[in-house]
């Protein structure tokens, strides 16, 4: 019987379901290793490498985390059926605890996901169409088979038993009409995904979060986007409108004050907990709208 009660531990678990995107070298994969949680047992936080992902290479190795990178010796061989099919086959395997048993599970790149599914579709559409049609006739049906494709691979992660679910996606810019054919048209930041998949995909987890860095005067500092303005759209915090009243635009990229803060623990606590309080950061001045540049 695949429905269950869930236990008063499982029905609220903050910050449990995580989209997290940005541009590329924003400190997604980093920020995965360092804040979300792990312990000593062998495979506690494991990642996944989706086909053509490249974030694995910014993991570091230690018992306590299990990567799985896609590698095939023969890319010429490399058939796009079969990316979708593995990637799928791993992601089961892992939430079914045949690596360790994961607190943490990082699925990286569902972005590449896409375009591997999209790609399988449209060529197995082309061959076959008894009509001889070529890839123009079949991109629009294509769209629709890899966004269920997609959809469906992360709401079955998102039913398994993992505690920690945190999927990663590139940004892109996405036109505010869908509709418009204007190349000027007014657009806004969301996850790089055709479409509506990107809002569908938004809409899945609890929580979607935009990754970007600031410049600083010793560097760059790592920023999260909460909550959405004009120009960033797909930020999302599903949670009461008492505690959304109260949440900051941008946080460190911290994961320990995203749950806090997911799970309604007020903002000034949050700061003095983590310490916050007495530093110029994000999470003391609640919304710069520099920060969100």
């Amino acid at each position: 019987m695949p429905f269950k009660a869930l236990s008063p531990e499982q029905r609220f678990l903050p910050a449990g379901r995580v989209i997290l995107w940005g541009r590329p070298n924003v400190f997604k994969t980093t920020s995965i290793v360092e804040h979300w949680p792990e312990t000593d047992e062998p495979g506690s936080k494991q990642f996944i490498s989706l086909p053509g992902e490249k974030g694995w290479e910014s993991v570091p190795h230690r018992p306590s985390i299990v990567s799985h990178v896609w590698q095939v010796d023969d890319l010429g061989a490399l058939s796009p059926e079969v990316a979708v099919r593995e990637a799928d086959e791993i992601a089961t395997q892992v939430a079914a605890g045949k690596f360790g048993k994961p607190l943490t599970l990082a699925v990286e790149g569902i972005h590449k996901l896409y375009d591997y599914a999209y790609d399988a579709a449209l060529a197995d559409l082309i061959s076959g169409d008894a009509k001889g049609n070529g890839p123009e006739a079949h991109r629009g049906p294509a769209y629709g088979i890899a966004h269920k494709t997609v959809l469906r691979f992360l709401n079955k992660l998102s039913a398994c038993g993992v505690p920690y679910l945190v999927v990663t996606c590139w940004e892109g810019d996405t036109k505010d009409d869908p509709k418009s054919k204007d190349r000027n048209a007014p657009t806004h930041k969301a996850p790089a995904l055709p479409g509506r998949l990107a809002d569908a995909i938004s809409g899945e987890f609890g929580v979607s979060v935009r990754a970007f860095i600031k410049k600083v005067p010793d560097g760059v500092k790592g920023l999260w986007q909460i909550l959405p303005d004009p120009s960033v759209q797909g930020c999302a915090i599903k949670t009461s409108l008492e505690i959304a009243k109260g949440l900051p635009r941008t946080i460190p990229q911290d994961f320990r004050v995203l749950r806090d803060l997911v799970a309604g623990v007020p903002l000034a606590e949050v700061r003095e907990r983590y310490g916050y309080a007495n530093t110029k950061s994000a999470l003391n001045n609640a919304i710069d709208k520099e920060e969100t540049k």
